[in-house]
């Protein structure tokens, strides 16, 4: 006679915990949605910053980041409190002056499946305080770029995100590799490059983006006062912003200049900056093989 309740009660709490463990599922997986979609998004309207024109075209100026600032509200002529700058000293502090524009970059190599390959990475700076509730956005935002054995950009990694998550985004080819040694994506992952949550939880490939041609860097998309990458695409791919407010030319400065280095390292400490990578630091060197399944023939 007690079966029936018995089993109603079974039941109801199968029920109820199947519920919750899909609950559970869907907000764990809310931030990767969220992070899809706005790789698609159009901005209605944006600022262009491109580098000045320089008197060689060497791979470190070619592969530069074309960045498309996100404006909301623009006035006439449109503000920019998204506009990063040149670090100096100024009575021995350091300072950062947002009328001279400035991306400071570093060449290297990384080894990769046995193989060298070279990278390009690019840091800008928009502020020496750190973001918090409130406030502005991030301080410091950058791209890494990692090349193929034949020389053209297959990984681009993304310097700092507002959602904690840790950025990458791969080229067509390196990705249809992945799919054909690999299979498809692992559970709870979009693309078959990605490893799984227990190995990389933090990195999401956050989109697929067309090989271009020749080598050549990147448009990269950045939301109104988060400064998060909102998207990258190659330059052979659609425009996602319907208006062009203003275009402004940067410095492309490396590392070594002015003794840049010290003073990109000191503008991370004083915004206390979560980055994926930095520059010149080799316990990044095998970050890509823990966290992405690396085709054999890459």
């Amino acid at each position: 006679m007690k079966t029936r309740p018995l089993l109603a009660s079974v039941l109801g709490f199968y029920t109820w915990a199947c519920v919750n463990f899909h609950a559970e599922q869907g907000q764990a997986a809310l931030p990767n949605v969220g992070i899809y979609l706005r790789a698609t998004n159009q901005f209605a309207e944006a600022c262009f910053f491109k580098p000045a024109e320089a008197a060689t075209n060497d791979l470190a100026f070619t592969l530069a980041p074309l960045i498309l600032q996100e404006v909301i509200g623009a006035t006439e002529p449109p503000a920019q409190p998204d506009r990063f700058g040149t670090l100096s000293l100024s009575n021995g502090l350091l300072a950062l002056d947002r009328t001279r524009l400035a991306i400071y970059w570093q060449a290297d190599t990384v080894r990769l499946k046995g193989k060298e390959h070279v990278r390009y990475a690019y840091v800008w700076c928009y502020s020496l305080a750190a973001s918090g509730p409130g406030e502005d956005g991030l301080a410091l935002q950058g791209i890494r770029i990692t090349l193929n054995g034949a020389g053209h950009p297959v990984i681009w990694e993304v310097l700092a995100d507002s959602s904690g998550a840790e950025l990458v985004f791969v080229s067509q080819t390196l990705e249809a590799a992945a799919l054909a040694e690999f299979g498809k994506g692992l559970p709870a992952r979009r693309y078959a490059i990605e490893r799984s949550v227990a190995e990389a939880p933090k990195v999401i490939v956050a989109r697929v983006i067309d090989d271009g041609p020749t080598a050549m860097g990147p448009f990269v998309y950045l939301s109104a006062g988060a400064r998060a990458v909102s998207t990258l695409i190659c330059r052979c791919m659609p425009a996602q912003a319907k208006k062009l407010l203003a275009t402004s030319a940067y410095d492309l400065l490396p590392f070594q200049a002015m003794a840049a280095q010290p003073f990109l390292a000191q503008a991370k400490a004083l915004a206390r900056e979560q980055t994926t990578f930095w520059p010149g630091d080799q316990g990044s060197d095998d970050r890509l093989e823990h966290c992405l399944r690396l085709p054999t023939a890459f």
